[in-house]
């Protein structure tokens, strides 16, 4: 290995040999850096059939990881031990030993792995199915003052999220749906858990049936394979000399077991308990990491090199006011005390410089003021630094939505990191124009908006007036069967007769068939590669969808596909772009991201907006997530409500119904994910909130700015 002058903590984890050893590290810390470091080094010493596992929860970090090791490989001219590192997702571990020994299971190696897009569709069918056999079942759970379509749809949405969650738990606890079928179907009707249990049944029945296996189901009969086979395991413990556990923090129950299972005890273990943020959504726990790192040996990665000493000092910070402050005291260990170091003197890579303090806190009255500001504040940034990449955090899809149309409108370049890249949004919204246009072809007031928002985006403010203005005056017929015009120059005039005449050609189209009619909207207006596949995949299932909403109106269709992210329809964007492997690859120096999405990012400028009491809590009574108003009040919060009457049923008889513990989770996670938000940035920081929700943290990070500033005064 070429020689390279390590930190101390590099030095310490380089001299690892064999047996245990915990890593927690700090954002920016250069842990994928030194793991592949680690792992070429051992790999030079394996004897022939051995070989070293590394084990993470992204493929973006896998192709990380390869690219790595070729590289270091490639420098010490050892290329042909690649093969002797196997670096995977812990669901590709699983789902290649099923493949080859998962027979006895009923599991052939043919067997199709169920994308999150498509668990949730298969779930959405199972759910309306239910209802249409058994609605006075899930009608219990309503309040009677929310009565109507509106809320059973709004209700359906709910116990296909929290369904799916409770199920990845149940699995978890190795329990099988047949089981919970057969016990929570005798229970009584107010039992949430005996609709999860029929849903769960008929849900697992359909995956059978097309011979599918989702990523918890992978896991169960991973561990089941497992624990049945001793020759197999015992042949994959000499088989893997060495086994590393990235993004530690965010394991699960089995795949901890699974993990023990094949380990030697050369095992290596490494994250951030500071930055596990998944547990709205999975079933993973940072205590198991945290427990490791209590019984093993471990060093400790502390000094970070991302970020400049100011942002490092607010991480800290924050740090602190959790862990000492009486606020807190209910749950203080929701950030470990790990203070980020920065780089000493002469080593490196060395922490960024600035020419001034680049952290600002800005107060707002409103989400209107908040988004103005930060507007003004981005254009005042790409102006004076157009190199610098830019990361917008914001709590809701809403408020993206919202800035990336004012984006849009100011001819400002940039992307979203969201479950459906903007690509796709952009088609759904372009159907969901059409759709609405055809519903009511003769007002004017749609074509205009179908041209204004997908024709003539680009075009000046006077060029669009003109070409309104005519549409406004004359009649539908006037428009697109006459040889009248509106007065522009010839490109233009060329360009809009050239899209009314394909507009034209679909109202012509014979409409009885609204799945032809999509298709032929996607062939005229000549949309390719991922964008066609979406259109094509809409029509496809377009009859399933209306068979399972037979009230919709057109308007209703179109209304749900440009609300593509929160409808029936997200499933499809989202399986087309696993299908096309879509990765968000930076294009534009501005992202626009959730701070969920945020993880794993770095940008020079980070701005947070909604800093502030309804995004990042600080009491029991501010936390409102899972939060339904039109359930029956025992019911208003059905995802703790459910969990704890499975725990009650199957784990301990003494669990509570109570809903505290979850929301000091809840309060515990969303720190975390305020840490996440602060260390995403490398040299300049903004932190923005609506002083009318309460603004704890953005008040106490103020206080700390000005004391700062007030002793180097």
């Amino acid at each position: 290995m070429e020689k390279i002058r390590y930190r101390r903590e590099q030095e310490l984890i380089m001299k690892y040999v064999s047996g245990k050893m915990a890593i927690p590290a700090v954002p920016g810390g250069g842990k994928t850096f030194i793991l592949s470091r680690l792992a070429t080094k051992l790999g030079i010493n394996l004897q022939e059939e051995e070989e070293i596992l590394i084990l993470t929860y992204m493929n973006s970090s896998v192709n990380n990881f390869k690219n790595r090791i070729m590289e270091l490989l490639k420098k010490q001219n050892k290329y042909e031990l690649y093969r002797k590192f196997q670096v995977k997702t812990i669901h590709k571990l699983g789902s290649d030993l099923l493949r080859k020994y998962g027979d006895e299971f009923g599991i052939t190696e043919e067997f199709q792995v169920m994308t999150d897009a498509n668990k949730y569709y298969l779930m959405s069918l199972v759910v309306m199915e239910y209802r249409r056999d058994k609605p006075k079942d899930l009608d219990f759970f309503l309040d009677a003052k929310y009565g109507g379509t509106n809320t059973q749809v709004r209700w359906n949405k709910e116990l296909i999220n929290l369904t799916l969650k409770t199920i990845s738990i149940i699995k978890n606890n190795e329990i099988t749906a047949k089981k919970l079928y057969s016990y929570s179907k005798k229970y009584r009707k107010d039992s949430l858990l005996r609709v999860v249990g029929e849903l769960f049944y008929r849900y697992d029945m359909k995956c059978k049936k097309n011979g599918s296996l989702d990523y918890d189901d992978i896991l169960f009969y991973t561990h089941k394979l497992l624990k049945q086979s001793v020759f197999l395991v015992e042949e994959l413990k000499l088989r893997y000399k060495y086994i590393f556990e990235d993004e530690a923090q965010d394991s699960n129950v089995l795949q901890n077991k699974i993990i023990n299972l094949i380990s030697n005890g050369n095992l290596v273990k490494v994250g951030d308990p500071n930055q596990s943020i998944l547990g709205t959504f999975t079933s993973s726990s940072p205590e198991i990491f945290k427990k490791f790192i209590k019984s093993n040996p471990k060093v400790e990665m502390f000094t970070a090199g991302r970020s400049t000493k100011s942002i490092m000092e607010i991480a800290n910070y924050l740090v602190k006011i959790v862990n000492f402050k009486d606020t807190f005291e209910s749950v203080k260990t929701a950030l470990q005390p790990q203070i980020i170091k920065p780089v000493l003197e002469g080593e490196t890579p060395s922490n960024p410089k600035i020419d001034k303090y680049g952290i600002n806190t800005i107060k707002v009255l409103g989400w209107e003021e908040e988004r103005e500001t930060l507007i003004k504040g981005i254009e005042i940034f790409i102006n004076k630094h157009p190199e610098k990449s830019v990361g917008i955090l914001l709590p809701t899809n809403y408020m993206i939505d919202e800035v990336a149309r004012i984006f849009r409108g100011k001819k400002i370049e940039f992307q979203i990191i969201s479950d459906i890249p903007e690509s796709l949004l952009e088609v759904m919204n372009f159907l969901g124009d059409f759709l609405e246009y055809l519903a009511r072809p003769f007002e004017n007031k749609r074509l205009i908006k179908l041209l204004e928002n997908n024709f003539f985006i680009e075009e000046e403010k006077e060029i669009k007036e003109i070409i309104m203005q005519f549409i406004k005056i004359n009649a539908l017929e006037d428009i697109f069967y006459s040889e009248n015009y509106p007065k522009l120059n010839e490109v233009l005039l060329k360009k809009y007769k050239s899209v009314l005449k394909k507009i034209r050609a679909v109202l012509d189209l014979n409409q009885s068939s609204l799945e032809k009619i999509i298709v032929f909207i996607g062939e005229i207006f000549e949309i390719q590669d991922e964008k066609r596949l979406l259109i094509e995949k809409i029509s496809y299932d377009l009859k399933k969808i209306l068979k399972y909403n037979p009230k919709w109106s057109l308007l209703d269709l179109a209304s749900n596909l440009k609300k593509a992210k929160n409808s029936e329809f997200s499933y499809i964007a989202k399986a087309v772009e696993e299908e096309f492997i879509l990765e968000n690859k930076e294009k534009f120096n501005i992202t626009l991201s959730s701070y969920h999405r945020s993880k794993g990012m770095e940008w020079d400028f980070v701005y947070l907006v909604g800093v502030d009491n309804r995004t990042f809590p600080v009491k029991l009574n501010e936390v409102n997530y899972g939060y339904c108003y039109y359930l029956k009040k025992e019911y208003e919060y059905p995802q703790i409500f459910v969990e704890r009457e499975f725990e009650r049923e199957f784990l301990n008889r003494d669990t509570e119904m109570g809903v505290v513990k979850n929301k000091l989770d809840k309060l515990a996670e969303n720190i975390r994910l305020l840490y996440v938000g602060i260390t995403r940035a490398k040299e300049y920081l903004v932190i923005s909130g609506n002083v009318e929700n309460g603004i704890y943290f953005l008040g106490e990070i103020e206080k700390y700015i000005r004391g700062r500033n007030e002793l180097k005064s």
